[in-house]
């Protein structure tokens, strides 16, 4: 039977808001949404997609690291965004963190808005370890 692990990258901010930045069952890792806030979840660069995608990976990759994994073990990744063109325009920055072993699914939706009203994307991912 495989245990169940969780973990939190700002333990006091997520269990105020209630939610595991990840949560390991077997050899899967699911990380929740990702924002570019930091560690006091104040919002980081609004209204800048690009810088903003590079925090979220950057949070992302902080996660997959205390797993002791990366971008390579990533299978699926689902984006939610405030505006699509400022995104699509900005796609580059999440393409080079990948390997070039392979992209993982991928869903991007656009969205009202999120948790911050000045973020602009949100990504999870899960991964395989």
């Amino acid at each position: 039977m495989s245990t169940r692990r969780s973990f939190h990258l700002r333990p006091e901010a997520e269990k105020a808001f209630g939610y595991a930045q990840a949560v390991r069952q077997g050899d899967q890792l699911h990380i929740a949404g990702s924002l570019s806030v930091d560690e006091a979840f104040q919002p980081l660069y609004p209204g800048q997609m690009a810088a903003q995608l590079r925090e979220v990976y950057a949070t992302l990759g902080r996660t997959l690291e205390a797993f002791d994994a990366g971008f390579a073990n990533v299978v699926s990744e689902r984006i939610y965004v405030t505006d699509m063109d400022a995104f699509l325009a900005a796609n580059s920055v999440r393409l080079e963190i990948y390997p070039a072993s392979g992209l993982p699914a991928t869903t991007a939706v656009e969205v009202r808005r999120l948790a911050f009203v000045e973020c602009m994307v949100e990504v999870e991912l899960v991964a395989l370890l």
